[in-house]
């Protein structure tokens, strides 16, 4: 049987939609809103951009962009991986930080159940229950892992855990820390077939990592040299992941691809990676909207939108400029942010992440007898016209108080739109980075604290170590006058 996303009419229907109505001038005035003249010309200065876009694209600098495409080659081996994976233990753990970690985590909790690891084995149709670690270096949170983690010798897949290290270069201290540790669990439970149970996702031919894996056997699968981690959710980093818990990661990628078609128009107005990009600019650079808020009215997307806080953050905070990410989950933030974003300063884009139809079965309020709760007036309708109504409501006060928002609409949760939405924030963010002048593709910044933290440590295989210790002592100690 074809699979739906094969259908035009299907995919069309399917397709993100993006309303920036509120971010515009006609709606929400002067000075916030962004005037037609003013969009216009922005629009006008795309095509050097579009040039240098196809360029790099072309010279391979750009390689999250062929994702969609060249991973159908390795799906495959990888469903096959996820499947064995998820037959030999109830636990798997994804070790990684960062890019390593984040999108694999916004794929789990947008596509997963809500409460998949609460579920039982039966109800989880096999897979097994998933947890992350290695993007901390907090003692009590690997503990309570631990605790949680088979610990005994078992020949059955209820008493065994599998793990999956994320490491490009396998130098990240974090995450190589928790798999010198959860890779000792994993040799006691398993015993000489430990290596059935590890698999390493890194560098093709160099690194710590890759030189471990080769040595100990471990299955490895590969991140592209031209694909950073924080754009590489549509490799194995986030696609094995993904299919262990039992996500469709072919319709992932078919949705990915989707958009990929959707942006190749050069006309700013057409693709909406493009269109993003010149809105947030106009925003950020024109407006002092130098606050990005990516407003999920769905907890599943909230992980998505902390992957998007990296992307941002990494690939534009540089040089002194670059927006400040910030993720908030609707309407729960309306009684805490609420009243800073409707009131307070006049620094905010408020990107709305909406959900047209919920996944799953509808919620009907129901008529009780008596109405002690005064409710009754909402019997026979849905939780999710409540919802809707509060987005509608939220964005209407903002109008009125001249804060701009822009919606991002999925027409349902689903792999295809959820392969839409990384595969746009993804290119937007790239080309955002040119509009403001920086390289969206380099974290030069990220490397600061890595370097005086192995100076502390006292790493010994590289010099420049030994001199940010003596940095760090030259500088004494913190003030004692300064701490209550």
């Amino acid at each position: 049987m074809a699979a739906p996303y094969e259908d035009p009419d299907w995919r069309e229907q399917h397709r993100l939609r993006i309303d920036y109505s509120y971010v515009m001038e006609d709606t929400i005035g002067t000075p916030a809103g962004v005037s037609r003249r003013e969009l216009a010309d922005a629009a006008t200065r795309m095509a050097a951009v579009d040039a240098r876009a196809r360029a790099e694209h072309e010279a391979g600098a750009l390689g999250f962009m062929d994702l969609p495409k060249t991973m159908l080659a390795d799906l495959p081996r990888l469903v096959e991986t996820a499947d064995r994976l998820a037959a030999a233990g109830d636990s798997h753990v994804v070790l990684g930080i960062g890019g390593s970690y984040l999108g694999a985590r916004a794929l789990f909790e947008a596509l997963a159940h809500p409460y998949h690891n609460e579920l039982p084995p039966t109800e989880r149709e096999g897979h097994p229950r998933l947890y992350f670690a290695g993007n901390g270096l907090d003692t009590d949170a690997l503990q309570g892992l631990l605790d949680r983690l088979p610990a005994v010798p078992s020949t059955g897949a209820l008493g065994r855990m599998t793990l999956n290290v994320i490491s490009k270069s396998g130098e990240t201290l974090e995450t190589a820390l928790a798999f010198r540790l959860l890779r000792q669990r994993v040799e006691r439970v398993w015993g000489a077939d430990a290596k059935q149970a590890i698999v390493a996702t890194t560098d093709a031919a160099r690194g710590r990592l890759r030189d471990l894996a080769a040595a100990a056997g471990y299955e490895t699968f590969e991140i592209p040299d031209n694909v950073g981690g924080r754009y590489s959710v549509l490799t194995a980093v986030g696609l094995l992941p993904a299919a262990i818990v039992g996500i469709d990661v072919a319709e992932l990628l078919a949705g990915a691809r989707y958009m990929a078609g959707l942006c190749e128009a050069s006309d700013p107005y057409l693709n909406p990676a493009y269109l993003l990009a010149v809105l947030h600019t106009l925003m950020y650079q024109e407006k002092g909207r130098t606050i990005s808020v990516f407003s999920a009215w769905s907890p599943g997307l909230e992980a998505i939108g902390l992957w998007y806080d990296q992307l941002l953050a990494e690939s534009l905070g540089k040089d002194g400029i670059g927006p400040t990410p910030l993720t908030v989950v609707n309407s729960r933030e309306l009684h805490s942010r609420g009243q800073q974003h409707q009131e307070g300063a006049h620094d905010k884009l408020i990107s709305n992440v909406v959900v047209a139809i919920p996944g799953r079965e509808q919620v009907v309020l129901p008529d009780v007898p008596g109405d002690a709760d005064g409710l009754n007036y909402l019997a026979g309708r849905t939780l999710h016209d409540g919802q809707q109504a509060a987005i509608e409501a939220t964005a209407f006060a903002y109008r009125r108080a001249g804060r701009p928002t822009l919606d991002i609409a999925l027409p349902e949760v689903r792999p295809f739109t959820v392969g839409q939405l990384v595969y746009l924030l993804e290119l937007t963010t790239v080309v955002e980075g040119w509009l403001l002048g920086i390289n969206p593709l380099d974290q030069p910044g990220v490397e600061a604290y890595k370097n005086f933290m192995f100076g502390l440590l006292e790493r010994p295989d590289a010099p420049q170590f030994a001199r940010y210790r003596a940095a760090l002592t030259a500088a004494g100690p913190r003030l004692g006058e300064f701490r209550w």
